[in-house]
């Protein structure tokens, strides 16, 4: 009996529910809509902030090396020491003043220092060292890491595939090929990055490159993926680049002959009038969008010495593009066996270097004597 009377009970009260909802049908649902719309709202703020952290990944742009061509025709510093975070007055302690200034596409200018046994560059921005970049093999100390093996070098820092940075709430992590992890490593040190530049061909080092942490963000010479926010690139004026594209091409006339010297081999000589034919071709390269020995406009090396009304006996030819700079280009160039020879060629006399933005050009030549 009881349990009849408790099922009666329940059905009268679900006749009542349902008959309610019936007839206050549009009020039950004003009174709940706010409720399902501020679930709605987060559902999308959740999808915000996993919208924000997701990793975006940046491939560092691909280093163009062409085959080099060559044509024939009868026609007290020590250098594995950060000056990282350094005043401009310590740098004229140590090294006195730059034999000159040449401005970079980063924010810092380059101190040059340049003497006939080493070559030396000082990256200054607001008044302190954010970059260095020696090659400055005639040391006198007996820590210097010039004259080691990869592997020597490899085994003390331990070259990994990749490296993570954090900086200002951001995570950026570089991704090296096995090219990059072989030529040219990057281990984290004391305020900042070393970055090595290995000579594959002999096993030893090279240079060294040392950077901020803001400024290997600015050059990312590997690819990188993040999560946060890039540094802006700078606004570079035309003006500014003739300056920057100007001092890069000294660089890598300097250091061409630095790598000579190394090899014992007589220094290039400097040739403006090459230089001005190579000039014309990276700019001809960059504004046309190829990468080659060839233009569809000017022709072949030939062509553009003749259109030069240069006189010469032997020519060649190495061209380079969106490394991040000369100094990377000819190292670049060192390491591949068509471009070394030309870098490294006992008959070439004289030397022109033309850069255009990031398309690099060196023109070799030797005349016929008279």
């Amino acid at each position: 009996m009881k349990q009849k009377v408790f099922i009666g009970i329940m059905l009268a009260l679900f006749l009542s529910v349902a008959v309610f909802e019936y007839q206050f049908e549009a009020e039950i649902k004003e009174w709940f809509q706010a409720d399902e719309q501020s679930v709605f709202m987060q559902d999308d703020k959740e999808e915000e902030i996993a919208a924000a952290d997701e990793i975006v990944v940046e491939t560092a742009p691909e280093e163009n090396d062409s085959e080099s061509e060559t044509t024939s025709t009868t026609g007290t510093f020590e250098s594995d020491k950060p000056l990282l975070g350094a005043q401009v007055e310590e740098v004229k302690e140590l090294f006195g003043e730059p034999s000159r200034i040449d401005p970079s596409a980063f924010g810092y200018d380059w101190w040059v220092y340049e003497e006939e046994d080493y070559y030396h560059l000082i990256g200054i921005e607001e008044e302190q060292v954010v970059t260095t970049f020696t090659s400055w093999s005639e040391l006198n100390s007996e820590e210097t890491m010039f004259g080691e093996s990869y592997q020597a070098l490899d085994e003390r820092y331990t070259f990994t595939q990749q490296v993570e940075l954090r900086a200002g709430g951001n995570h950026y992590q570089f991704e090296l090929t096995p090219e990059d992890r072989n030529m040219r490593p990057i281990v984290e040190v004391d305020d900042g990055w070393m970055q090595l530049y290995f000579d594959i061909h002999t096993n030893e080092l090279s240079s060294i490159r040392y950077l901020t942490d803001e400024v290997l963000l600015k050059q990312r010479p590997y690819s990188v993926s993040y999560r946060g926010v890039l540094p802006e690139e700078e606004n570079v004026t035309e003006a500014e680049w003739e300056e920057i594209e100007a001092g890069q091409a000294r660089h890598i006339f300097s250091f061409t002959n630095v790598l000579r010297e190394r090899h014992g081999l007589e220094p290039f000589t400097w040739n403006g009038e090459v230089s001005g034919v190579a000039y014309l071709h990276s700019r001809d390269m960059q504004e046309e969008q190829y990468f080659s020995h060839t233009s569809p406009i000017y022709g072949e090396l030939s062509d553009r010495f003749d259109r030069g009304e240069l006189n010469y006996r032997l020519a060649g030819e190495n061209i380079a593009a969106q490394y991040v700079d000369g100094l990377a280009a000819t190292e670049g160039w060192l390491n591949s066996e068509g471009h070394r020879v030309n870098v490294l060629h006992e008959e070439f006399e004289e030397l022109g270097v033309g850069v255009y933005k990031d398309f690099h050009t060196q023109n070799f030549m030797t005349g016929w004597g008279f």
